[in-house]
Protein backbone atom coordinates (compact mmCIF):
# COMPACT_ATOMS: atom_id res chain seq x y z
CA UNK A 1 0.00 0.00 0.00
CA UNK A 2 1.16 3.57 -0.53
CA UNK A 3 2.47 5.71 2.26
CA UNK A 4 0.15 8.23 3.89
CA UNK A 5 1.70 11.72 4.01
CA UNK A 6 -0.09 14.79 5.31
CA UNK A 7 -3.00 16.10 3.21
CA UNK A 8 -2.51 19.17 1.04
CA UNK A 9 -4.30 22.41 1.83
CA UNK A 10 -6.64 23.53 -0.94
CA UNK A 11 -9.10 26.35 -1.43
CA UNK A 12 -12.12 24.21 -0.60
CA UNK A 13 -10.88 22.11 2.32
CA UNK A 14 -8.09 20.03 3.69
CA UNK A 15 -8.93 17.94 0.73
CA UNK A 16 -8.03 16.07 -2.39
CA UNK A 17 -4.42 15.06 -2.81
CA UNK A 18 -1.93 15.08 -5.62
CA UNK A 19 -0.80 11.84 -7.22
CA UNK A 20 1.93 11.40 -4.63
CA UNK A 21 -0.42 11.88 -1.68
CA UNK A 22 -3.25 9.46 -0.93
CA UNK A 23 -4.23 10.44 2.60
CA UNK A 24 -7.83 10.96 1.50
CA UNK A 25 -8.10 7.19 1.02
CA UNK A 26 -7.90 6.77 4.81
CA UNK A 27 -10.87 9.12 5.21
CA UNK A 28 -12.91 7.32 2.56
CA UNK A 29 -11.99 3.96 4.05
CA UNK A 30 -13.03 4.74 7.63
CA UNK A 31 -16.39 6.15 6.52
CA UNK A 32 -17.00 3.06 4.38
CA UNK A 33 -16.02 0.79 7.28
CA UNK A 34 -18.44 2.49 9.67
CA UNK A 35 -21.22 2.11 7.10
CA UNK A 36 -20.54 -1.63 6.86
CA UNK A 37 -20.49 -2.09 10.63
CA UNK A 38 -23.64 0.03 10.99
CA UNK A 39 -25.56 -2.03 8.43
CA UNK A 40 -24.77 -5.22 10.35
CA UNK A 41 -25.86 -3.58 13.62
CA UNK A 42 -29.33 -2.47 12.55
CA UNK A 43 -31.83 -3.47 15.22
CA UNK A 44 -34.19 -5.87 13.46
CA UNK A 45 -36.62 -8.38 14.95
CA UNK A 46 -35.08 -11.85 14.90
CA UNK A 47 -36.44 -14.51 12.54
CA UNK A 48 -37.24 -17.87 14.03
CA UNK A 49 -34.10 -19.76 15.09
CA UNK A 50 -35.77 -22.89 13.70
CA UNK A 51 -35.22 -21.62 10.18
CA UNK A 52 -32.08 -22.89 8.39
CA UNK A 53 -29.16 -20.48 7.96
CA UNK A 54 -29.93 -19.51 4.37
CA UNK A 55 -33.62 -19.02 5.19
CA UNK A 56 -32.75 -16.72 8.10
CA UNK A 57 -30.47 -14.69 5.83
CA UNK A 58 -33.17 -14.40 3.16
CA UNK A 59 -36.05 -13.84 5.55
CA UNK A 60 -37.97 -10.60 4.82
CA UNK A 61 -37.34 -8.99 8.21
CA UNK A 62 -39.18 -5.82 7.22
CA UNK A 63 -42.37 -7.89 7.10
CA UNK A 64 -42.11 -8.42 10.87
CA UNK A 65 -42.19 -4.69 11.63
CA UNK A 66 -44.74 -1.93 11.58
CA UNK A 67 -44.84 0.35 8.55
CA UNK A 68 -43.29 3.18 10.58
CA UNK A 69 -40.42 1.00 11.76
CA UNK A 70 -39.75 -0.39 8.29
CA UNK A 71 -39.74 3.09 6.72
CA UNK A 72 -37.18 4.50 9.16
CA UNK A 73 -34.90 1.46 8.99
CA UNK A 74 -35.06 1.36 5.20
CA UNK A 75 -33.88 4.98 5.12
CA UNK A 76 -31.08 4.20 7.59
CA UNK A 77 -29.95 1.15 5.65
CA UNK A 78 -29.92 3.08 2.38
CA UNK A 79 -27.79 5.74 4.07
CA UNK A 80 -25.19 3.04 4.80
CA UNK A 81 -25.39 0.97 1.63
CA UNK A 82 -22.39 2.53 -0.08
CA UNK A 83 -19.67 0.85 1.98
CA UNK A 84 -19.09 -2.33 0.01
CA UNK A 85 -18.93 -0.62 -3.38
CA UNK A 86 -16.61 2.08 -2.06
CA UNK A 87 -14.29 -0.51 -0.54
CA UNK A 88 -13.92 -2.14 -3.94
CA UNK A 89 -13.15 1.28 -5.42
CA UNK A 90 -10.55 1.94 -2.72
CA UNK A 91 -8.97 -1.46 -3.38
CA UNK A 92 -8.89 -0.74 -7.12
CA UNK A 93 -7.37 2.68 -6.48
CA UNK A 94 -4.55 1.08 -4.50
CA UNK A 95 -3.99 -1.39 -7.34
CA UNK A 96 -3.70 1.56 -9.70
CA UNK A 97 -1.01 3.32 -7.67
CA UNK A 98 1.08 0.26 -6.75
CA UNK A 99 0.81 -2.25 -9.61
CA UNK A 100 3.66 -0.73 -11.62
CA UNK A 101 6.10 -1.82 -8.94
CA UNK A 102 5.64 -5.56 -9.59
CA UNK A 103 4.28 -8.15 -11.97
CA UNK A 104 0.63 -9.13 -11.80
CA UNK A 105 1.44 -12.47 -10.17
CA UNK A 106 3.78 -10.91 -7.61
CA UNK A 107 1.12 -8.35 -6.69
CA UNK A 108 -1.58 -11.03 -6.34
CA UNK A 109 0.70 -13.28 -4.28
CA UNK A 110 1.62 -10.37 -1.99
CA UNK A 111 -2.05 -9.60 -1.37
CA UNK A 112 -2.73 -13.28 -0.67
CA UNK A 113 0.16 -13.47 1.81
CA UNK A 114 -1.14 -10.42 3.66
CA UNK A 115 -4.87 -11.14 3.63
CA UNK A 116 -5.58 -14.85 3.16
CA UNK A 117 -4.21 -16.30 6.41
CA UNK A 118 -5.82 -13.67 8.72
CA UNK A 119 -9.09 -14.13 6.83
CA UNK A 120 -9.02 -17.94 7.14
CA UNK A 121 -8.29 -17.71 10.88
CA UNK A 122 -11.06 -15.18 11.58
CA UNK A 123 -13.60 -17.05 9.47
CA UNK A 124 -12.64 -20.37 11.08
CA UNK A 125 -13.12 -18.91 14.55
CA UNK A 126 -16.51 -17.55 13.49
CA UNK A 127 -17.58 -20.98 12.22
CA UNK A 128 -16.15 -22.68 15.29
CA UNK A 129 -18.29 -20.53 17.56
CA UNK A 130 -21.56 -21.15 15.73
CA UNK A 131 -20.85 -24.80 14.96
CA UNK A 132 -19.16 -25.67 18.26
CA UNK A 133 -21.57 -28.50 19.08
CA UNK A 134 -20.80 -30.16 15.76
CA UNK A 135 -17.05 -29.77 16.21
CA UNK A 136 -17.29 -31.23 19.74
CA UNK A 137 -18.96 -34.33 18.28
CA UNK A 138 -16.24 -34.58 15.66
CA UNK A 139 -13.51 -34.35 18.32
CA UNK A 140 -15.27 -37.04 20.38
CA UNK A 141 -15.41 -39.26 17.33
CA UNK A 142 -19.18 -39.07 16.98
CA UNK A 143 -18.98 -38.52 13.24
CA UNK A 144 -21.15 -39.75 10.41
CA UNK A 145 -21.05 -38.98 6.67
CA UNK A 146 -24.20 -36.89 7.10
CA UNK A 147 -22.59 -34.85 9.89
CA UNK A 148 -19.51 -34.23 7.76
CA UNK A 149 -21.48 -33.06 4.74
CA UNK A 150 -23.81 -31.00 6.94
CA UNK A 151 -20.80 -29.21 8.44
CA UNK A 152 -19.32 -28.46 5.02
CA UNK A 153 -22.71 -27.17 3.86
CA UNK A 154 -23.08 -24.86 6.86
CA UNK A 155 -19.55 -23.50 6.49
CA UNK A 156 -20.36 -22.71 2.84
CA UNK A 157 -23.54 -20.93 3.88
CA UNK A 158 -21.65 -18.83 6.44
CA UNK A 159 -19.22 -17.85 3.70
CA UNK A 160 -22.10 -16.68 1.51
CA UNK A 161 -24.49 -15.19 4.05
CA UNK A 162 -22.11 -13.37 6.39
CA UNK A 163 -19.77 -10.40 5.76
CA UNK A 164 -16.98 -12.87 5.05
CA UNK A 165 -18.19 -13.16 1.45
CA UNK A 166 -16.25 -9.97 0.67
CA UNK A 167 -12.69 -11.40 0.66
CA UNK A 168 -13.31 -14.34 -1.74
CA UNK A 169 -15.15 -11.91 -4.03
CA UNK A 170 -12.26 -9.45 -3.78
CA UNK A 171 -9.67 -12.06 -4.75
CA UNK A 172 -11.84 -13.30 -7.61
CA UNK A 173 -12.29 -9.74 -8.90
CA UNK A 174 -8.60 -8.95 -8.44
CA UNK A 175 -7.61 -12.07 -10.38
CA UNK A 176 -9.81 -11.03 -13.31
CA UNK A 177 -8.46 -7.49 -13.19
CA UNK A 178 -4.84 -8.67 -13.24
CA UNK A 179 -5.48 -11.17 -16.04
CA UNK A 180 -6.83 -8.25 -18.09
CA UNK A 181 -3.99 -5.94 -17.05
CA UNK A 182 -3.00 -5.03 -20.62
CA UNK A 183 -6.58 -4.03 -21.44
CA UNK A 184 -7.55 -2.07 -18.33
CA UNK A 185 -7.46 1.32 -20.06
CA UNK A 186 -9.36 0.17 -23.15
CA UNK A 187 -12.95 1.46 -23.52
CA UNK A 188 -14.36 -1.94 -24.52
CA UNK A 189 -13.54 -3.38 -21.10
CA UNK A 190 -15.46 -0.60 -19.37
CA UNK A 191 -18.45 -1.23 -21.65
CA UNK A 192 -18.40 -4.95 -20.83
CA UNK A 193 -18.16 -4.38 -17.08
CA UNK A 194 -20.92 -1.75 -17.08
CA UNK A 195 -23.14 -4.12 -19.06
CA UNK A 196 -22.59 -6.87 -16.49
CA UNK A 197 -23.53 -4.46 -13.72
CA UNK A 198 -26.66 -3.36 -15.52
CA UNK A 199 -27.69 -7.02 -15.63
CA UNK A 200 -27.42 -7.23 -11.85
CA UNK A 201 -29.13 -3.85 -11.40
CA UNK A 202 -32.15 -4.94 -13.43
CA UNK A 203 -32.06 -8.40 -11.86
CA UNK A 204 -32.88 -6.84 -8.47
CA UNK A 205 -36.33 -6.12 -9.93
CA UNK A 206 -36.74 -8.90 -12.49
CA UNK A 207 -35.18 -11.79 -10.49
CA UNK A 208 -33.61 -13.70 -13.38
CA UNK A 209 -31.26 -15.14 -10.75
CA UNK A 210 -31.25 -14.83 -6.95
CA UNK A 211 -30.86 -11.06 -6.38
CA UNK A 212 -28.31 -11.18 -3.58
CA UNK A 213 -25.23 -8.97 -3.82
CA UNK A 214 -23.03 -11.49 -1.98
CA UNK A 215 -23.61 -13.94 -4.83
CA UNK A 216 -22.90 -11.46 -7.61
CA UNK A 217 -19.11 -11.73 -7.67
CA UNK A 218 -18.77 -10.68 -11.31
CA UNK A 219 -20.75 -7.53 -10.62
CA UNK A 220 -18.10 -6.11 -8.31
CA UNK A 221 -15.25 -6.28 -10.83
CA UNK A 222 -16.49 -2.97 -12.22
CA UNK A 223 -15.75 -1.18 -8.94
CA UNK A 224 -12.26 -2.60 -8.64
CA UNK A 225 -11.65 -1.51 -12.25
CA UNK A 226 -13.25 1.90 -11.61
CA UNK A 227 -10.93 2.53 -8.66
CA UNK A 228 -7.98 1.59 -10.87
CA UNK A 229 -9.12 4.02 -13.59
CA UNK A 230 -9.59 6.82 -11.04
CA UNK A 231 -6.01 6.33 -9.83
CA UNK A 232 -4.47 6.08 -13.31
CA UNK A 233 -6.28 9.11 -14.69
CA UNK A 234 -6.10 11.33 -11.59
CA UNK A 235 -9.88 11.59 -11.91
CA UNK A 236 -10.46 13.04 -8.43
CA UNK A 237 -8.31 16.10 -9.04
CA UNK A 238 -9.63 16.50 -12.57
CA UNK A 239 -13.22 16.39 -11.34
CA UNK A 240 -12.65 19.73 -9.61
CA UNK A 241 -12.54 21.47 -12.98
CA UNK A 242 -15.81 19.86 -14.04
CA UNK A 243 -18.02 19.95 -10.95
CA UNK A 244 -17.88 22.21 -7.90
CA UNK A 245 -18.25 20.82 -4.41
CA UNK A 246 -21.75 22.26 -4.02
CA UNK A 247 -22.92 20.78 -7.32
CA UNK A 248 -21.41 17.40 -6.44
CA UNK A 249 -23.18 17.51 -3.07
CA UNK A 250 -26.44 18.26 -4.89
CA UNK A 251 -25.89 15.32 -7.26
CA UNK A 252 -25.17 13.03 -4.30
CA UNK A 253 -28.35 14.11 -2.51
CA UNK A 254 -30.35 13.68 -5.72
CA UNK A 255 -29.18 10.12 -6.41
CA UNK A 256 -29.70 9.30 -2.74
CA UNK A 257 -33.30 10.45 -3.08
CA UNK A 258 -33.73 8.31 -6.19
CA UNK A 259 -32.22 5.40 -4.25
CA UNK A 260 -34.86 5.82 -1.56
CA UNK A 261 -37.59 5.74 -4.20
CA UNK A 262 -36.15 2.52 -5.65
CA UNK A 263 -35.96 1.02 -2.15
CA UNK A 264 -39.60 1.91 -1.50
CA UNK A 265 -40.62 0.45 -4.87
CA UNK A 266 -38.87 -2.84 -4.09
CA UNK A 267 -40.27 -2.91 -0.56
CA UNK A 268 -43.81 -2.31 -1.83
CA UNK A 269 -43.34 -5.14 -4.34
CA UNK A 270 -42.41 -7.52 -1.53
CA UNK A 271 -38.72 -7.88 -2.37
CA UNK A 272 -36.82 -9.64 0.45
CA UNK A 273 -33.75 -7.44 -0.14
CA UNK A 274 -35.05 -3.99 -1.12
CA UNK A 275 -31.70 -2.37 -0.23
CA UNK A 276 -29.55 -4.58 -2.47
CA UNK A 277 -26.16 -2.88 -3.00
CA UNK A 278 -26.22 -3.41 -6.77
CA UNK A 279 -29.39 -1.43 -7.40
CA UNK A 280 -28.60 1.07 -10.16
CA UNK A 281 -29.49 4.12 -8.08
CA UNK A 282 -27.36 2.87 -5.19
CA UNK A 283 -24.40 2.34 -7.50
CA UNK A 284 -24.67 5.92 -8.69
CA UNK A 285 -25.00 7.08 -5.08
CA UNK A 286 -21.83 5.19 -4.06
CA UNK A 287 -19.79 6.60 -6.97
CA UNK A 288 -20.93 10.15 -6.30
CA UNK A 289 -20.29 9.81 -2.58
CA UNK A 290 -16.80 8.39 -3.21
CA UNK A 291 -15.82 11.54 -5.12
CA UNK A 292 -17.47 13.78 -2.52
CA UNK A 293 -15.62 12.11 0.36
CA UNK A 294 -12.33 12.03 -1.53
CA UNK A 295 -12.55 15.76 -2.21
CA UNK A 296 -13.44 16.62 1.40
CA UNK A 297 -10.94 14.91 3.64
CA UNK A 298 -11.53 15.27 7.40
CA UNK A 299 -9.20 12.46 8.44
CA UNK A 300 -7.02 14.99 10.27
CA UNK A 301 -9.81 15.26 12.87
CA UNK A 302 -9.71 11.51 13.59
CA UNK A 303 -6.02 11.01 14.28
CA UNK A 304 -6.71 8.23 16.80
CA UNK A 305 -7.94 5.99 13.94
CA UNK A 306 -5.45 4.49 11.47
CA UNK A 307 -7.63 3.10 8.66
CA UNK A 308 -4.63 1.99 6.62
CA UNK A 309 -3.62 -0.53 9.29
CA UNK A 310 -6.88 -1.03 11.22
CA UNK A 311 -9.73 -1.28 8.70
CA UNK A 312 -8.96 -4.90 7.71
CA UNK A 313 -8.94 -5.98 11.36
CA UNK A 314 -12.24 -4.18 11.98
CA UNK A 315 -13.74 -6.01 9.02
CA UNK A 316 -12.48 -9.40 10.26
CA UNK A 317 -13.61 -9.12 13.87
CA UNK A 318 -16.53 -6.71 14.15
CA UNK A 319 -19.03 -9.57 13.86
CA UNK A 320 -17.52 -11.17 16.99
CA UNK A 321 -18.18 -8.02 18.99
CA UNK A 322 -21.67 -7.71 17.54
CA UNK A 323 -22.36 -11.23 18.78
CA UNK A 324 -20.99 -10.28 22.22
CA UNK A 325 -23.17 -7.17 22.41
CA UNK A 326 -26.27 -9.11 21.33
CA UNK A 327 -25.57 -11.89 23.85
CA UNK A 328 -25.10 -9.39 26.69
CA UNK A 329 -28.32 -7.57 25.80
CA UNK A 330 -30.18 -10.89 25.74
CA UNK A 331 -28.65 -12.20 28.97
CA UNK A 332 -29.51 -9.30 31.27
CA UNK A 333 -33.26 -8.59 31.49
CA UNK A 334 -32.70 -4.94 32.35
CA UNK A 335 -30.87 -4.51 29.02
CA UNK A 336 -33.68 -5.95 26.90
CA UNK A 337 -34.94 -2.44 26.30
CA UNK A 338 -31.96 -1.93 23.97
CA UNK A 339 -33.18 -4.74 21.70
CA UNK A 340 -35.95 -4.54 19.13
CA UNK A 341 -39.38 -3.97 20.63
CA UNK A 342 -42.57 -4.03 18.58
CA UNK A 343 -43.77 -0.92 20.44
CA UNK A 344 -40.75 1.21 19.53
CA UNK A 345 -41.06 3.94 16.94
CA UNK A 346 -38.98 3.81 13.78
CA UNK A 347 -36.92 6.76 15.00
CA UNK A 348 -36.12 4.96 18.26
CA UNK A 349 -34.89 1.92 16.32
CA UNK A 350 -32.66 4.17 14.20
CA UNK A 351 -31.07 5.61 17.35
CA UNK A 352 -30.61 2.14 18.85
CA UNK A 353 -29.08 0.86 15.63
CA UNK A 354 -26.60 3.73 15.39
CA UNK A 355 -25.70 3.38 19.07
CA UNK A 356 -25.09 -0.33 18.59
CA UNK A 357 -22.98 0.38 15.51
CA UNK A 358 -20.83 2.94 17.34
CA UNK A 359 -20.40 0.59 20.31
CA UNK A 360 -19.40 -2.38 18.12
CA UNK A 361 -17.01 -0.25 16.08
CA UNK A 362 -15.42 1.17 19.25
CA UNK A 363 -14.95 -2.24 20.89
CA UNK A 364 -13.54 -3.72 17.69
CA UNK A 365 -11.21 -0.76 17.19
CA UNK A 366 -9.80 -1.16 20.71
CA UNK A 367 -9.26 -4.89 20.10
CA UNK A 368 -7.56 -4.22 16.76
CA UNK A 369 -5.28 -1.57 18.29
CA UNK A 370 -4.24 -4.07 20.96
CA UNK A 371 -3.48 -6.67 18.28
CA UNK A 372 -1.59 -4.12 16.18
CA UNK A 373 0.70 -3.36 19.12
CA UNK A 374 1.40 -7.02 19.87
CA UNK A 375 3.29 -9.91 18.33
CA UNK A 376 -0.06 -11.11 16.95
CA UNK A 377 -0.41 -8.17 14.57
CA UNK A 378 -0.15 -10.61 11.66
CA UNK A 379 -3.68 -11.71 12.57
CA UNK A 380 -4.91 -8.44 11.02
CA UNK A 381 -2.52 -8.50 8.06
CA UNK A 382 0.30 -6.43 9.56
CA UNK A 383 3.98 -7.36 9.32
CA UNK A 384 5.97 -7.92 12.47
CA UNK A 385 7.91 -4.89 13.67
CA UNK A 386 11.63 -5.52 13.58
CA UNK A 387 13.33 -5.00 16.93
Amino acid sequence: MPTTPQPIETSYNRSVSTKSDYSFISWVRIIAMFSIVAVHCITFPSPSSKLPIHAQANFPLFSLMTSDQATYLLVLEQCMRFGTLIFFMVSGFLVGVTLDNSSAWEYYKRRMNTIAIPFVIAFSLYCLYFLKSIFINIILGNTTPDLFYSTIDKVGLYLIYTPYWFIPTYFFSLAILLILRRHLLKPWLGIVLVSINLFYAFNVHLKWIEPRHSQAAIGFILYLWLGYIIARTDAISRSLALVSNSVLLGITILVFGVSLLEVYSLYSAGAWDPVNSLRLSNQLFAISLFFLLARNNYMHRLRFIKPRTESFGIYLYHMFFLVIVVRVLDYFPWLHQFNYQSTYSGFTLVLLSLARGILVLTLTLIFVKILAASRFRWLIGLHQVRQ
